[in-house]
């Protein structure tokens, strides 16, 4: 019964989602990895459904606005490398938006939900120094390694909002 145990739950692992870097995050050289949908570059934009609405989330010039029905909604600005993307967050079937920036040591990112008609921030997780680079995405967590320490800061959405733990045990270091 053990061994049928060990080899199920290695077969269940293999069908299962993994933070890793897909042909497209290298060929674009992203750095925000496993998100469902992201556009990365100066300018774009993302279509997809919350609530059942259609929307379209524009990127240009580091400024994330949100499309629907011809009214535009500026949701952040920021500087460095910007990333627009989707991933569902709070586990319930619908996707979060998610703006990221990187420049010199700093990757910061904003998650949105849309709640009761109008898009809600949700969520700010980020970190600063010489080996922070990228932001990794699996199932509600985000996860931020510091390879100079080689810790790893990770938010956790629970109940809607974002809890913070890290393994050096260190407090919050959203900039």
């Amino acid at each position: 019964m053990r061994r049928f145990s060990c080899i199920l739950g290695l077969l269940l692992a293999l069908t299962a989602s993994a933070q890793i870097r897909t042909y497209g995050d290298m060929e674009s050289k992203t750095f925000v990895i496993g998100l469902d949908s992201y556009y990365y570059g100066t300018s774009g934009s993302l279509s997809f459904t919350a609530a059942g609405i259609p929307f379209q989330a524009e990127l240009s010039g580091g400024t994330l606005t949100v499309v629907r029905d011809g009214a535009r909604t500026v949701l952040v600005s920021g500087q460095g490398e910007a990333l627009s993307g989707i991933h569902d967050f709070t586990g319930d079937g619908q996707p979060e938006l998610l703006a990221a920036y990187r420049r010199s040591g700093i990757v910061l990112a904003y998650i949105y939900e849309f709640r009761h008609g109008a898009w809600t921030l949700i969520g700010k997780v980020g970190a600063t120094g010489d080996g922070v680079s990228e932001i990794r995405v699996f199932r509600q967590a985000l996860t931020i390694k510091d390879k100079d320490s080689g810790a790893l800061h990770t938010w956790t959405c629970h109940g809607g909002r974002f809890d913070f733990k890290s393994s050096a045990g260190c407090p919050d270091p959203t900039p």
